[in-house]
């Protein structure tokens, strides 16, 4: 990379716009008189490289770079470079793409400042690593010697010339970023050191204080719960006491009145009964002979109705069979047509081919006659313009101008190239002869540079040889962190769904010491895993308040519990070794599922999943009851007339005319005129409860049934139903808590085997990283000594030969080719002089020729054309042929498709007929199996006749002892209703003062329920009821209602305030272990530099002043990294102070150290300010590939650009032999 070009405007002395164009690759030269503005170019370059010592650049601020800092009108001062980036290998880093570079700084009067970078405005600190990256630091410069200050190097203290050497190196760019980079460390530790006061003297005791107000505060939400619970126990035992008392007083009344009824209803029955007995007996005698008589003629009669009808189906049968043989035929003798067409097809198809081929041979004969037509027809028009052939653009005339001309170009060209041979001869020798100089040094370079490779090498294979992949360990640490944030979601979504569920939760301390808590089992409810999810509402109902119970092993177990557990709220214990398991019979369950079907009738056992252990305690909680499975509607509507019929028949067969009475107001509900309900909704509805019903009431099965809705039918009569929103929730929850515990420990796992693969990676990645970190630190020492070894003299030599080899090479060869080309042109010459006088001679005989072969070509074309036309309309024909043959197939095959389509629904049809057929034959015979069956029962009814005469006797026996039972229970009757009606009025009293007792009443007094009167004494409830009211109320003044909302708030401050501690410091440690490491680099690479450095150091000084030698090295009693000063010895003495060097010695002390540092690294270019000669020396004229002179013109700096002659920079670079970028 290189300066191309420079342009200010307003900048110091260049008022208007200057350009300063076209700077070469390696030798420029800027000359002027004093105060013309020679140096305020280089300042430029500074300020654009981003100089910050304005002393430098002789001024104080910035607005003084402004020309006459804006007092002349000009307010801005902008500066653009366009640098040459077409040597890839030394383009900054992210710009190897762009070919050029242009950088531009703008300063405006007021102080604002801005970057561009090809047009686009950037930050400073994106242009400072831009030039860093290529040791273009103007701050710390090697490469820019300003005017009298060449000198002052020596002047620099210890830690200045160490940052030269970082410079050099190319760490220095690393020690900017450090610094920025550690006051981000300051700012972290601030913040943590915030964070943790903070925490300290805020929130921790806020937290505290909230917590012990959290504390109260449940414990007085606990003490309303338990106190609303003895409430309702106290005022249900009273309920139930009084309901007891009412209930039983209206149910004897009833049933003593019921009784008096049914012994009048008795008296009169028998009474009739007797005397229907008179009558059935002769009844039965009369109606025995025509009943059955006339049954036996209707079975007859159906018996031969079924004959006729099989006789005609029969036929029906016959008549699709022979239909069905014709269509199989059609079918066979369209398959062959289809063959014949297709074997025609395949004749047109050979006949066209060959057409096809004639035609080939047509279209090529005609392109041939016409090709043949034209040629001749275009040498005709040639001869005619004067050529010697068609072929040619010129005439003979102009061709053998153009010859002669060549042939003095090329004996032109022939002259130079045997000059240059010449020159490149001579000065081949001359390269020669240095060459072999300096063949020595370059072996041992050359050994010195494969000695680095192999160290390289080897640090590759040792690096290869490691069982380990750079990304692995990354790898693994990406799957860590995602278990981790995985598994906190699973235990935040176990954690909510168990605090949704701590009613569930059974908390108990060890009543004893050593208890084996494996003895609890557990609560009902987390015992279950539900195998049917739509049946959870059911199984809610079905288990009621058993849910809650808790499992034991033993009821020694349950016994401590109750005594010694300090339990928190009431509960109800199962012992598996005491408890009696109610379940249905095998033969009751065989019933319902004959009655309603298997899958609608299931025990509610059977959808539960639970431990074997727990087999009795589960039968006694699901083990009693039916859990029945919806139906569908009726598929297919039918009258109303239907749907009536067979409502009433099925009222007929139930005798509980309470169930009834709930479905009969449902009907005429929906048969309201408001309602317009088709008849099979109503079918499907009155099915779905009369199944559920037959189940709950059949007098085989008499169980508890439930639907999957939740509603009840009990065998007493009772219905329970209606509205159950969230009916399931309980079951539902514990059943996703049970799948996110399961997850959760799953991810653990995964989490676990990863920590342990990373352990085990640990050695291999240290190991890899120390290796790897060699092969850079090698390999970029190996990367700066082929660089040095690119520079080294024997090869810029041995290159140089090279060209001018190839330029010999390739100079000889064009000299024959040259020749060559001589002769030819001039063998051309004479040629063309020779065709000019034939074709004068031979023009007229040539053009007879030719117009006869013209006019025999164009007729044979004619005829060629004609039977090419002709054989392209036969071949047209057969075509048409052909696809209309295609067509006729085609649209068989359509029928033929067809057919089989209607032989395969004959097939249905026929086989429908046989299935007809085969049911009306067994119809047949059953009916007259019924009739032959039938004839039997007459013999029975003479048999009932006998019977009903011995019923009448024992009903006169018992008419006597029902008169004798009525007279007792008129009196029983009086005495019940007077304490029946007392009671009543205390129970609606309880009812119309608390609601709830009409919804709950249902579980008062029942086991394993919070109104279990049998395991709890009322009366030491009444007592614990008023020693909580009194607590209550005094713990109620002093608590706060809002702290549970205060104590999250504060608890997520708390937590958001410790992750971003966390994350703080976790960048801390990151940050901290990479400067390590770069530290490190850093210290190996320059030690590696100081090495070379002070190699070349010594070796310059000790060339430029013989018998002397120079060093650096660092202070006495400091390490290199601490600062380097110059060390100078005379005749082996080294001496201790540079103040006692001339000013001569002192400057090419400095000279030395500063091409020292240019050797190790160079830079692009270099700006040397009146450096070794001024700029009015005629050195400067003499050795400068491009002169820049500047001059005032009317108070402004202007620029004139001189470039040397050819032979003048030819001389330069064979002078300096080396190539320098300015």
């Amino acid at each position: 990379m290189y300066i191309k070009e420079i342009c200010l405007e307003g900048f110091k002395s260049y008022a208007s716009r200057t350009l300063v164009p076209g700077f070469d690759p390696f030798f420029n030269s800027i000359t002027g008189l004093n105060g013309c503005g020679k140096s305020n170019i280089l300042d430029s370059i500074c300020f654009v490289l981003g100089i910050t010592n304005l002393q430098q650049v002789r001024v104080a601020n910035l607005q003084e770079l402004v020309y006459k800092q804006g007092q002349a009108g000009i307010t801005e001062a902008p500066v653009s470079i366009i640098f040459d980036n077409s040597d890839r290998s030394r383009s900054p880093l992210g710009y190897e793409d762009h070919s050029e570079i242009t950088v531009t700084r703008q300063i405006v009067v007021g102080g604002r400042n801005k970057y561009l970078i090809n047009g686009k405005l950037a930050q400073p600190s994106q242009v400072q690593n831009l030039f860093h990256s290529v040791q273009l630091n103007v701050n710390n410069p090697y490469f820019v010697i300003m005017q009298g200050r060449i000198t002052k190097v020596l002047n620099m203290k210890p830690p200045e010339i160490l940052s030269m050497l970082e410079e050099a190196s190319g760490t220095r760019m690393y020690e900017t970023k450090k610094e920025f980079v550690l006051k981000t460390l300051d700012k972290k530790q601030s913040k943590v050191d915030e964070i943790n006061k903070l925490l300290d003297e805020e929130i921790l005791p806020a937290l505290e204080k909230l917590r012990k107000e959290r504390m109260q505060y449940v414990q007085w939400s606990n003490g309303n719960v338990e106190l609303d619970r003895l409430k309702r126990f106290c005022v249900a035992y009273d309920y139930v006491e009084a309901k007891r008392i009412r209930d039983s007083a209206v149910g004897e009344v009833q049933r003593l009145k019921a009784k008096v009824t049914e012994i009048d209803n008795d008296t009169e029955r028998v009474k009739v009964e007797i005397q229907d007995m008179e009558t059935n007996i002769s009844k039965l005698t009369a109606e025995k002979e025509a009943n059955l008589g006339g049954k036996v003629k209707a079975l007859s009669d159906e018996v031969d109705s079924l004959s006729k009808k099989l006789v005609q189906e029969v036929s029906v049968l016959n008549s699709k069979e022979d239909t069905l043989k014709g269509e199989k035929e059609n079918a066979e003798k369209i398959i062959h047509y289809i063959e014949v067409l297709k074997q025609s097809i395949e004749e047109k198809a050979v006949a066209v081919q060959k057409s096809k081929e004639g035609l080939a041979d047509l279209k090529k004969r005609v392109g041939d006659l016409s090709k043949s037509f034209k040629e001749h027809e275009k040498e005709y028009q040639a001869i005619v313009a004067g050529k010697s052939s068609g072929n040619e653009e010129k005439c003979l005339a102009d061709q053998l101008g153009d010859a002669k001309v060549a042939v003095g170009a090329a004996e032109t060209e022939l002259k130079q190239l045997r000059t240059k041979i010449s020159h490149c001869g001579k000065e081949l020798e001359e390269k020669r002869h240095q060459l072999m100089s300096k063949r020595d040094e370059a072996l041992e370079v050359e050994n010195e540079l494969n000695s680095r490779r192999k160290d390289v090498e080897k640090v590759k294979i040792e690096l290869e040889s490691l069982p380990h992949k750079e990304d692995q360990m990354e790898t693994l640490q990406k799957d860590c962190a995602i278990e981790l944030e995985l598994i906190q979601k699973l235990k935040d979504t176990v954690q909510d769904l168990s605090a949704q569920l701590a009613n569930v939760q059974f908390t108990y301390c060890d009543p004893v010491k050593k208890f084996d808590r494996s003895k609890v089992k557990g609560v009902v409810v987390k015992l279950i895993k539900v195998k049917d999810s739509s049946a959870m509402a059911a199984l809610e109902v079905t288990a009621g308040g058993k849910l809650f119970n808790v499992v034991v092993d033993t009821e020694n177990t349950g016994k401590q519990l109750l005594q010694n557990g300090d339990l928190r709220r009431r509960v109800t214990i199962i012992p598996l070794n005491k408890i009696q398991p109610s379940t249905v019979h095998p033969r009751v369950h065989q019933a319902a599922m004959k009655l309603v079907g298997k899958e609608n009738a299931k025990l509610a056992l059977s959808l539960v999943g639970y431990d074997e252990e727990l087999e009795s305690a589960m039968e006694y909680v699901f083990g009693a009851t039916f859990v029945y499975k919806t139906t569908d509607a009726a598929k297919e509507a039918c009258p109303s007339e239907c749907f009536y019929m067979w409502f009433f028949k099925q009222c007929e067969t139930i005798h509980y005319s309470l169930i009834w009475l709930e479905l009969m107001s449902k009907f005429y509900l929906y048969l309201s005129p408001e309602n317009n309900i088709n008849c099979q909704f109503m079918y499907g509805f009155f099915s779905f409860q009369l199944n559920v019903l037959q189940v709950a009431f059949n007098r085989e099965i008499r169980t508890p049934s439930v639907t999957l809705e939740g509603d009840i039918f009990q065998p007493s009569g009772l219905l329970t139903g209606g509205s159950r929103r969230g009916g399931g929730d309980l079951l539902r929850q514990l059943h996703d808590l049970a799948e996110c515990e399961s997850k959760l420990a799953g991810h653990q796992k995964r989490l676990s085997e990863i920590k342990m693969k990373i352990a085990d990676l640990q050695p291999l990645q240290k190991r890899f990283m120390h290796l790897k970190a060699q092969l850079e630190l090698k390999m970029h020492d190996l990367s700066l000594f082929q660089n040095r070894a690119e520079k080294n003299e024997y090869l810029k030599l041995a290159e140089m030969i090279k060209n001018i080899e190839q330029e010999l090479v390739v100079a000889n060869s064009a000299v024959k080719e040259k020749q060559t080309l001589y002769e030819k042109h001039v063998s051309a010459i004479l040629q063309l002089e020779k065709s000019i006088r034939d074709h004068e001679n031979n023009r007229e005989g040539r053009l007879k020729t030719l117009k006869r072969k013209i006019k025999a070509t164009k007729s044979q074309l004619l005829l060629a054309s004609k039977d090419l036309k002709e054989h392209e309309n036969e071949i047209e024909m057969l075509v048409m042929e052909r696809e209309a043959v295609k067509q006729e197939q085609s649209s068989l095959e359509s029928q033929l498709a067809s057919l089989r389509t209607q032989i395969y629904n004959l097939n249905l049809e026929v086989e429908e007929e046989l299935a007809k057929v085969d049911t009306l034959n067994k119809n047949h015979d059953q009916l007259q199996s019924e009739l032959d069956s039938i004839r039997l029962k007459s013999k029975e009814c003479d048999f009932q006749i006998s019977s009903f005469i011995k019923e009448q006797q024992k009903l006169q026996l018992k008419l006597s002892d029902i008169k004798l039972e009525r007279k007792r229970l008129d009196n029983e009757v009086k005495q019940t209703e007077r304490e029946q009606k007392d009671c009543s009025m205390k129970v609606d009293k309880l009812i119309e003062k608390h609601a709830w007792v009409a919804t709950e009443r249902q579980f008062f007094g029942k086991g394993g329920t919070d109104y279990d009167f049998a395991s709890c004494d009322p009366l030491k409830t009444r007592e614990e009821l008023d020693k909580l009211q009194a607590e209550q109320s005094s713990l109620g003044k002093r608590v706060n209602k809002k702290v549970v909302a205060m104590f999250e708030k504060a608890e997520d401050e708390y937590n958001n305030l410790m992750s971003k501690k966390n994350t703080v410091e976790n960048d801390k440690s990151k940050i901290k272990k990479t400067l390590e490491e770069l530290d490190e680099k850093k210290k190996e690479t320059l030690k590696v530099t100081l090495v070379k450095v002070n190699k070349d150091f010594g070796s310059i000084f000790s060339t430029l002043l013989p018998g002397a030698m120079a060093k650096l090295e660092p202070p006495e009693g400091c390490s290199f990294l601490d600062g380097l000063e110059a060390r100078v010895a005379f005749g082996g003495v080294w001496k201790q102070s540079l103040s006692e060097l001339s000013g001569g010695q002192k400057s090419l002390l400095a000279l030395s150290l500063i091409l020292a540092l240019l050797l190790f690294n160079p830079a692009p270019f270099y700006i040397l300010d009146e450096f070794i000669v001024v700029s009015l020396k005629e050195g400067m004229f003499n050795n400068a590939n491009v002169l820049f002179r500047t001059k005032f013109v009317d108070g402004v700096s202007t620029v004139q650009r001189t470039v040397a002659s050819k032979a003048e920079q030819v001389i330069s670079s064979a002078t300096y032999n080396r190539r320098k970028k300015w």
